[in-house]
């Protein structure tokens, strides 16, 4: 299976796991599974870091890469697919993580409520 983690996911599987369900943490300790977490969360992560609302782990990319959690870069056509989208979340990076999760078929683990109502397929974190 591949797997999309949302931005909050990955920073809980690296600073809090306790806090992920344990399907979710099965899910993404399973080194059989393909999981990614999105370019888009960077920027998200970077932008929250600088306004002071988290820290990031300064060797963050190694850190995934040894938990076996891909990189994938937001590319134009995923981009353009959030014109598809019905508008009924306003966070623009969950709408760029829905968007790529939709358009490569990709199971996205969240926690976060109104993604539910995107026609993805979701696991709860």
């Amino acid at each position: 299976m591949q797997y999309l983690l949302d931005t909050h996911v990955a920073l809980w599987w690296l600073t809090e796991p306790k806090q992920l369900s344990k399907k979710a943490y099965d899910i993404i300790a399973d080194k059989e599974n393909s999981v990614s977490v999105s370019s888009v969360s960077f920027w998200e992560l970077a932008i929250k870091s600088s306004l002071g609302r988290v820290t990031i782990p300064h060797n963050l990319l190694s850190i995934l890469s040894h938990n076996n959690i891909d990189v994938l870069p937001m590319v134009a056509e995923e981009a353009l697919s959030i014109v598809d989208l019905p508008d009924l979340h306003k966070d623009p990076f969950d709408r760029m993580l829905i968007a790529q999760a939709k358009y490569n078929g990709l199971i996205f683990i969240t926690r976060d409520q109104a993604i539910q109502n995107y026609p993805i397929t979701i696991i709860k974190a």
